[in-house]
């Protein structure tokens, strides 16, 4: 195996068609989501995509990485798509007869080049962000990582959401709550109902444009509601979005989804799709008409529609809001890792870190 480090973003474009083939179907490892990422909400960062390539000039593996050299004195490598966007379940890319060695080759050379001016420069900290802890390939990358001896600190973060999904509706609502089901009786019946419309930008006859607008309003009454300035009021995170979307949309990967009822938008979500699982992103609904139950009904809308699709599993992604347990959900707990290397600049950063983290808990147990 040899490696080749992509430091330039339309570099790593011309090689496209080799990350596309080895990442799949998983929404978030897509080079259109991790390099419009990159472009807009990563624009201060340095790129730093490792490749691990074969003697027949075969990918078989890349770690997305980047590093962000914007916090001042600290220079933190970290994983492209972290951050704001949320992007769950984050690791080394690999081919499943080459996981483990590209993860111990690429770690290898990691640690070789912190600190060398020609390749990484200087490196204080690896934080490894949306990692989940069932994932036996992320749980292996942390493992090579704390096998070489570095110190190491995680937080836990909010959990993903998931869904094993029988092959029918009806099967679903039988492992709900009684309460649960009144809920998704009620959602039916007014999904039912003749003032009733689901639109979805699968569908030609839809402009995705306009769908667009309706959603990104809906999402932002619904923060706004709850006294949230919405990730929409960032500009750049809807341009991202946005430009992330439209590809995969096209690859039948993305969708909008729109409930009207009476003629006016009453609740909105966009979906990703892998090969076996839908993934809900965000969602939207009227603020106005919250006794109509929004929620339910999209929820409803975007599991049926998995369903219909033949996957398996349903993610509402990370994020603890009571809902989610509502349906039958499993929690995946996901994490953020800080690896130190091992020099003593980056220890001793690391000690004021936590030294700065136990004081901040302190004041903030201290008013509550």
């Amino acid at each position: 195996m040899r490696l080749k480090l992509y430091k330039d973003l339309s570099e790593l474009e011309q090689d496209r068609d080799h990350w596309d083939a080895l990442v799949g179907s998983f929404p978030f490892f897509q080079f259109d989501w991790m390099a419009n990422w990159f472009q807009i909400l990563g624009k201060d960062l340095e790129l730093a995509v490792l490749v691990g390539i074969d003697e027949d000039d075969q990918w078989i593996g890349i770690a997305p990485w980047c590093i962000d050299r914007t916090q001042g004195l600290l220079n933190k490598l970290r994983f492209l798509g972290s951050g704001d966007a949320c992007s769950d379940y984050l690791r080394l890319i690999a081919s499943v007869e080459n996981h483990d060695k590209f993860n111990r080759v690429a770690i290898d050379w990691l640690i070789e080049n912190i600190g060398c001016p020609q390749t990484l420069g200087r490196i204080d900290v690896i934080e490894l962000e949306g990692i989940s802890t069932e994932d036996s390939k992320a749980n292996y990358l942390c493992e090579v990582f704390r096998a070489n001896g570095m110190k190491h600190h995680t937080t836990e973060l909010e959990g993903g959401w998931q869904i094993e999904l029988p092959s029918t509706w009806e099967e679903l609502n039988a492992k709900f709550s009684k309460k649960m089901r009144r809920k998704t009786k009620a959602a039916a019946k007014r999904l039912a109902d003749i003032e009733t419309e689901v639109l979805s930008s699968a569908d030609s006859r839809y402009s995705t444009a306009q769908l667009w607008e309706v959603f990104v309003e809906l999402h932002q009454q619904r923060r706004e509601m709850l006294g949230q300035s919405g990730c929409f009021a960032n500009t750049d995170f809807e341009h991202f979005l946005q430009r992330a979307f439209l590809p995969l949309e096209n690859q039948n990967r993305a969708e909008l989804l729109i409930i009207n009822h009476e003629k006016k938008p009453l609740a909105a979500t966009i979906g990703f799709k892998s090969e076996d699982t839908y993934y809900l992103y965000q969602s939207g609904m009227d603020a106005t008409r919250m006794r109509l139950e929004p929620g339910y009904q999209i929820c409803s809308v975007a599991i049926q529609r998995a369903m219909t699709l033949g996957l398996q599993k349903f993610d509402f992604l990370r994020g603890d809001e009571p809902y989610k347990a509502r349906w039958n959900t499993t929690r995946i707990p996901i994490t953020r890792t800080r690896f130190i290397p091992r020099n003593s600049v980056a220890n001793l950063k690391h000690s004021f870190w936590l030294t700065g983290r136990t004081l901040k808990h302190l004041v903030k147990s201290s008013k509550s």
